[in-house]
């Protein structure tokens, strides 16, 4: 019988920082990385949504990979977890084949549910190759009944983990819980501003964006020390959560105007259409300002 997957904190999904003619920053990308392992976070989701992936050539995503694989290497901990797109079965396939000849630990495949008898056929050539762990992406446009995530987590050796973004997360993160009998690993990621009820639920992962040392410390507080501590962090994170929720230009912008003001990245530049407008960047730059702050005196969340 499966036990559980041992993948629990944070894990990051990460932003693509771009050099003034939109070639790819990887020193700023291996900078911030290894900013994210010494706060704490698990590991790395990417390249995925976060990354601008529609907007990288394939060998972008392989070296991206292999840079975040070499950068926990070399910190001695941290996972990797590309993401799969594939317009067909042999592409995903083909995709897979090269992220796990790159050493990392995991693959998530996000691609369209058109029949559930369409979609095993790819989980079951993904689980062919024996990844270490499989990873089934879950969002409003690609539900997951909780009933075929069972027979799937049966079926599958290497379906170990799953990541929810459906529009109301909570009752799916309780079904597919009970469904598995607690041994599927869940994680939740949009719905960041909704962690509390989340980790009441029992998932074991959060995939945010961004924002390292604050979505570590509300998770640890959650659970080393209360409830209630989690949650003073929690409700001081919630105006900068709920502004980056509004939509991907809002909370792409807001990320990347967040490392630069870090000295993380060096511009703030974008290949895809994620403009905001004017009051929208104003009010980006009052949320940074909150969340500096609270990086700042992290530390009073933990006192009696």
């Amino acid at each position: 019988m499966k036990e559980l997957y041992p993948m629990f904190g944070i894990i990051s999904t990460v932003n693509t920082p771009f050099n003034e003619d939109l070639s790819i920053n990887w020193t700023d990308l291996r900078r911030t990385a290894e900013a994210a392992l010494e706060a704490g976070v698990t590991g790395f989701l990417a390249p995925c949504f976060a990354s601008e992936i529609d907007q990288l050539t394939q060998d972008e995503r392989y070296q991206m990979a292999g840079e975040l694989v070499n950068v926990t290497r070399e910190a001695g901990h941290g996972i990797v977890i590309p993401n799969i797109r594939g317009k067909d079965k042999e592409d995903c396939v083909e995709q897979a084949k090269r992220y796990l000849d790159l050493g990392v630990d995991g693959v998530n495949l996000f691609i369209p549910t058109e029949t559930e008898e369409s979609y095993r056929e790819f989980v079951a050539a993904i689980d062919a190759l024996h990844p270490p762990f499989l990873c089934l992406q879950d969002t409003k446009d690609n539900e997951l009944r909780a009933p075929f995530v069972k027979s799937m987590f049966d079926e599958f050796e290497s379906f170990r983990c799953i990541k929810i973004e459906t529009a109301d997360p909570g009752p799916d993160y309780t079904a597919i819980q009970e469904a598995t009998g607690g041994r599927l690993n869940i994680s939740g990621s949009w719905g960041s501003d909704q962690m509390i009820e989340a980790y009441d639920r029992g998932i074991h992962a959060l995939m945010p964006s961004g924002l390292f040392e604050l979505f570590v410390n509300a998770y640890q507080l959650y659970h080393e020390k209360s409830r209630e501590a989690a949650m003073r962090l929690f409700f001081d994170m919630l105006p900068i959560l709920t502004f980056t929720r509004q939509s991907d230009s809002v909370n792409l912008s807001f990320h990347k105007m967040y490392f630069k003001r870090l000295g993380s990245y060096s511009t703030t530049k974008f290949r895809g259409p994620y403009a905001i407008d004017s009051v929208q960047e104003h009010y980006a730059n009052e949320m940074i300002d909150r969340a500096l702050w609270i990086r700042e005196h992290l530390d009073e969340y933990w006192k009696d």
